[in-house]
């Protein structure tokens, strides 16, 4: 693994844990009955079970952000829900949140590019990107 690799690694790691911290924050405020959320899911005609499936799926992405074999899957289910988000503001006139969530959702999926060779399901296995032929360092034993 190349010098530039590891420090791409390290920068969407980092990121990683700024966007953890982001997602776990909104998604845990969705479970307030009483809150924001609730009034907002409600005014624009979704189901209310919507609003615990959307924060439910941004603490769980949120906290496999943070880990490095899991980064790729909860980058891939929080996106999947920025993308709702942006559709909505989207329909609703919001720009200004069109644009920030568009950020964010190229993090996400820059987040899960970088991390895709370290899947837990992958964990263990030689990779076939170490040698220059491509063909694999070790052979199964």
């Amino acid at each position: 693994m190349t010098g530039w690799k590891k420090a791409r690694l390290l920068i969407a790691w980092l990121l990683g844990l700024y966007l953890a911290r982001v997602y776990i924050t909104m998604g845990w405020i969705k479970f307030d009955p009483h809150g924001f959320w609730t009034a907002a899911v409600e005014r624009r005609g979704y189901p209310a079970w919507l609003r615990l499936a959307v924060g439910g799926i941004e603490v769980e992405g949120g906290a496999m952000l943070s880990v490095p074999w899991t980064a790729t899957i909860g980058a891939l289910a929080v996106a999947g829900v920025m993308v709702g988000a942006w559709i909505t503001r989207y329909f609703d006139g919001r720009y200004v949140d069109v644009a920030w969530i568009s950020c964010y959702l190229v993090a996400l999926l820059w987040i899960a590019y970088e991390w895709r060779e370290f899947r837990f399901w992958k964990r263990g296995q030689p990779r076939e990107l170490d040698t220059p032929t491509g063909a694999p360092s070790k052979p199964y034993i």
